[in-house]
């Protein structure tokens, strides 16, 4: 996605664009730089978590979340990702 506006939350980098959907849609790219495997799903399960129960699935926007090596443990949790998406609405 070369297209789209970028943000840097929370450690994550966001890059969203308009998509012709009617709904948001997700993507995650996390590398093995992010951590060992038992992290790297811990994370993309709260990601997906907090995005089915965020409103900005209402949106019709494209958001790829690729997490930084300095995102640390203790954010990653659902309602840390909750806030992500809450900060990314605002500056969107």
């Amino acid at each position: 996605m070369k297209q789209g506006k970028r943000f840097r939350v929370f450690g994550l980098n966001l890059i969203v664009a308009p998509n012709a959907c009617h709904h948001a849609r997700l993507g995650l790219a996390v590398s093995t730089k992010y951590g060992n495997a038992v992290q790297r799903g811990r994370l993309k399960r709260c990601l997906r978590s907090a995005f089915r129960q965020h409103h900005i699935r209402d949106k019709a926007i494209d958001i790829l979340a690729i997490p930084t090596p300095q995102l640390q443990d203790e954010q990653v949790s659902e309602q840390g990702m909750k806030a992500c998406f809450d900060s990314l609405i605002k500056r969107c």
